[in-house]
């Protein structure tokens, strides 16, 4: 299934994570597991 969300031309870490919150979460429920390569961008700001 795809999930597709209007944004602005950016978009950052934060906003990022918040949409994912209000798109996929609110939809499918949190996940049991993540499953990330520890990205220091990533993991900062989610």
């Amino acid at each position: 299934m795809m999930r597709l969300a209007a944004v602005r031309k950016s978009v950052t870490a934060p906003q990022a994570a918040q949409l994912f919150v209000d798109n996929v979460f609110r939809h499918h429920g949190l996940p049991e597991a993540f499953v990330s390569d520890r990205d220091p961008r990533f993991v900062s700001h989610f």
